[in-house]
């Protein structure tokens, strides 16, 4: 999986101290690093952890262990980029890398959308997303398909899933009633039914993910997940 934002003028800012250096009130030194990671790396593991999540009635992916090297802004000592290994209670392993140094800006314009590119390989086949999360019509969810009904028909066949939605990773629209999060939360005050696209426990798994990236680029060895 990879991820990458044109954010350098948040995590090379020296003014931007909320994204790039830890908190003051961290008193307890629990939060070992601050930037692009925990910025942006967040939106893609949810993304992860969610798709693998056992509803279909597989397994869930949980982290269990993670290897992780960062390089970092030399004005603001913040990480602006990553490559990281997470090995799964599963074992499941997954590579995960992503940058701040993709050019542009997300507010010029014409805007900078972020990239992603997904691909996550199985006994079944693989699944494919990838795509500019400015352009809807960068990229869709294709399905490789692999022996999955034990006839050995239709390997290799591409399918498209959902191809009505095309590209739609992050929905950044500030205009009229919001992006579709903010009318998702409303919904839940209100009673409304609702899609949880974000459980706490993706939240949970995100966020475990991200410390033993920082622990491990740190330490230089492989971190269990705590």
């Amino acid at each position: 999986a990879f991820f990458a934002s044109p954010l350098s003028w948040i995590f090379d800012d020296p003014s931007n101290t909320g994204w790039n250096q830890i908190p003051p009130d961290d008193e307890e030194g629990e939060m070992v690093g601050n930037g692009f990671a925990w910025g942006q790396s967040s939106h893609l593991l949810a993304w992860i952890y969610h798709v693998s999540s056992g509803r279909g009635g597989g397994e869930d992916l949980v982290p269990d262990r993670v290897y992780c090297s960062m390089t970092t802004s030399e004005k603001t000592g913040a990480d602006v980029s990553h490559a990281a290994t997470v090995h799964c209670t599963n074992g499941a392993t997954f590579s995960l890398s992503g940058t701040s140094l993709l050019p542009g800006n997300a507010h010029s314009d014409p805007p900078v959308g972020k990239r992603v590119m997904i691909k996550i390989f199985g006994t079944k086949g693989a699944l494919i997303y990838s795509g500019d999360d400015r352009d809807v019509d960068s990229g869709r969810l294709e399905w490789l398909r692999g022996d999955d009904d034990g006839s050995g028909s239709g390997i290799g066949t591409v399918e498209i899933q959902c191809s009505e939605l095309g590209f739609q990773f992050e929905d950044l629209d500030q205009e009229g009633i919001g992006p579709e999060s903010l009318q998702t939360f409303i919904d839940s005050c209100l009673g409304r039914e609702f899609y949880v696209g974000a459980d706490s426990l993706v939240g949970l798994r995100s966020v475990q993910t991200i410390d033993a990236m920082y622990r491990s680029h740190l330490s230089g060895n492989c971190e269990n997940v705590r």
